[in-house]
């Protein structure tokens, strides 16, 4: 069974006030992975959902395809927009980035200017923005780094700093599943799924 790990953004808006969104939903974001995958799909989605619809992969949940592309999970992935803003949002001295939800751990970039690191899937997230980070021609960057290296970099630094494993530390071979899941805020069945056979 194709398990979703990786990068679903439901919603995001930059908004100044009640009366100016600017949804930064829709099909023009890029992906890459700065190795050998590049392509342009929809947000909301996933890294699979947009290599899928760009024809870069098979279908996740055929054969044997979800260990054969488990490798996609443990790369980071770059996801960019360009957006414009008008002149009566840009005039706004209180505008933020409101991130109903991004799975998981990434840093938002808006013109080079960081705005926000995230680390918890459950969370909404709502960044303040300077204005001196805005123009009329904007770029925002999202950089995910890999859920399971993320999880797996929590655990080893649990282990130096306690001398201590938390168990489990990984799911039962049957399950075909990824590591250290405990060390990261995101859904469990990411990692594993229980009720599936091993392929």
């Amino acid at each position: 069974m194709f398990q979703k790990l990786f990068f679903l953004l439901f919603l995001f808006f930059i908004s100044p006030s009640d009366s100016l969104r600017v949804s930064l939903t829709g099909n023009d974001w890029t992906i890459n992975d700065n190795i050998n995958y590049t392509a342009q799909g929809t947000v909301p989605g996933t890294i699979h959902t947009i290599l899928l619809a760009a024809n870069k992969i098979p279908e996740p949940y055929l054969g044997s395809n979800d260990v054969d592309l488990r490798f996609l999970i443990k790369r980071n992935w770059i996801f960019t927009k360009k957006f414009n803003l008008s002149a009566e949002f840009l005039a706004s001295n209180d505008i933020s980035i409101h991130l109903e939800q991004i799975d998981t751990v990434a840093n938002i970039t808006i013109n080079l200017c960081l705005i926000g690191k995230t680390n918890n899937m459950f969370l909404r997230y709502v960044f303040n923005i300077p204005n001196p980070c805005l123009k009329a021609d904007n770029t925002i960057q999202i950089d995910f780094q890999s859920p399971i290296t993320y999880a797996f970099d929590q655990s080893n630094e649990h282990n130096i700093t306690y001398n201590d494993t938390v168990m489990p530390t990984c799911p039962p071979d049957y399950q075909n599943g990824e590591c250290h899941v405990q060390f990261i805020r995101k859904e469990p069945c990411s990692f594993s799924w229980n009720w599936v056979r091993r392929y």
